[in-house]
């Protein structure tokens, strides 16, 4: 009986210990609990939030604070906070897919069980000391500040096969951050209606800060980034060889210093970036308010972009600057990736859309018109166009009255070859070149605008 009676005690002993546990873990499942953005500054790569925890017993909500923090990064996301005269920005849910949490509920269990792996993306301010009780009916309210390791958090689930991996079958697509015109202008760095970026990255200590910045996280994402400085560099010591064309239209592709940059730094997505320093009590603290919007590099179409959210004050000091901006984008900034990512794929499948302008000189007399082999010069080019885009896709050709001149528009170009090697617009309309070549014995003349406009002109070199 001795024996049974204290077998008894340590099972009852057992379930009372794991209870609360099980009843607060029951708690985190069914959201008991509130994120709220906090005040101070987290790491690169991490969120400073403030958890409020509900509970009838103080004890088990602090022990919660983690759990639940982590969880909520994953799953719920917390607005921004308004505070005094700043803004602290906030963020959205790690995992869009609410259905995660039941579809892989082994693997939640695992991860989130006491002592699991959710433990080391979580560390506590003033040792977990609560900095707000108080008591809502039956139960208490606990606020406590932690933050949370995102971007490790982030890659273990990635590993772990929870979330998708951020990659691209094929060509990744180039990134580069530039200042805006709106930037430029403001500071001074105009020339000849266009930005002056080499002047800007010379003079300006903050943009060669900012640029670092969101290039340091954009390649976290597994983004490529081309460097700014870098491509100005190339394009100021590469010779200038200017292919002077002359025609009966006295028709060349004309370059300006964007275009040629363009070329040359050959980024498929420029992300312009503009911020400005607010001043706060006086000029002893600062906020930034920030905004950026990414473009399409061959069609400037704009296809992604975060709003101006403004920073929680800092002390006034440039070297601030790359936390602010840390701050300022941290809300937006998984959703902002997403968006680059989904276009990604969505190039991959359709091809980039560039424009193709096709004339001819003038000893082809009929112009487009002209026949070989039964078929006008028009027909032939369509006929390569057909087996040489993205399933047979372009815009309608545009002829002109004289035949001379034909442009076509959205011509969407492959980013690989037959062999799985990136494909550039230039080579993609050398391919053009040699066909015609090869098929027809017919000379012609290729060259580019930027990445997103090409040309041939047919009847010799």
């Amino acid at each position: 009986m001795k024996k049974i009676f204290l077998l008894f005690t340590l099972l009852m002993a057992n379930i009372v210990i794991a209870s609360p546990c099980k009843k607060a873990d029951k708690e985190t499942a069914q959201m008991r609990y509130e994120l709220q953005a906090a005040v101070g500054q987290a790491s690169e790569g991490s969120a400073m939030v403030r958890v409020w925890t509900y509970s009838k017993k103080a004890k088990i909500a602090k022990e919660q604070a983690g759990k639940n923090a982590v969880h909520g990064i994953l799953f719920k996301g917390y607005p921004s906070l308004n505070h005094g005269n700043t803004r602290i920005v906030g963020r959205e849910a790690l995992i869009s897919d609410a259905s995660i949490w039941n579809t892989q509920a082994a693997y939640w269990q695992e991860f989130f069980k006491e002592g699991g792996p959710y433990q080391r993306y979580v560390s506590y301010i003033a040792n977990g000391t609560p900095d707000f009780i108080t008591k809502v009916n039956k139960e208490y309210k606990i606020g406590i500040v932690v933050i949370v390791q995102v971007e490790a958090l982030r890659k273990r689930l990635q590993e772990d096969g929870i979330l998708p991996k951020d990659e691209v079958k094929g060509k990744m697509p180039i990134i580069m951050v530039v200042p805006s015109s709106t930037w430029c202008s403001a500071h001074g760095y105009m020339k000849q209606g266009a930005p002056d970026y080499e002047q800007a990255l010379l003079h300006s200590q903050e943009l060669n800060q900012a640029i670092t910045t969101l290039s340091v996280r954009l390649n976290q994402r597994g983004f490529e980034i081309k460097d700014l400085n870098n491509a100005l560099r190339t394009m100021r010591n590469e010779a200038a060889e200017e292919a002077v064309t002359v025609s009966q239209f006295d028709d060349k592709i004309n370059e300006t210093p964007l275009d040629q940059l363009r070329r040359t730094a050959k980024a498929d997505i420029w992300i312009e970036i503009d911020w400005y320093i607010n001043e706060l009590k006086g000029g002893s603290q600062q906020s930034l308010t920030w905004s950026m919007s990414a473009i399409d590099a061959y069609t400037d179409i704009v296809i992604g972009g975060v709003s101006p959210t403004t920073t929680g004050a800092t002390y006034a000091s440039s070297f601030q600057l790359p936390i602010m901006v840390e701050s300022a984008i941290q809300g937006q900034f998984d959703p902002f990736c997403n968006t680059l990512i989904d276009y990604f794929h969505n190039i991959e499948q359709k091809g980039r859309a560039v424009k193709l302008n096709v004339l001819t000189w003038e000893i082809l007399r009929d112009g487009l018109q002209t026949e070989i082999d039964d078929l006008e010069l028009s027909d032939i080019i369509i006929e390569w166009l057909d087996k040489n885009t993205v399933n047979g896709k372009y815009g309608t050709p545009e002829l002109n009255p004289s035949g001379t001149r034909m442009t076509i528009e959205q011509v969407r170009v492959p980013l690989v070859n037959a062999k799985g090697k990136d494909l550039s617009t230039l080579s993609w309309i050398k391919g053009l070149q040699k066909w015609l070549m090869d098929e027809y014995d017919m000379e012609s003349n290729v060259s580019t605008k930027g990445l997103g406009q090409v040309q041939i002109i047919l009847g010799g070199k």
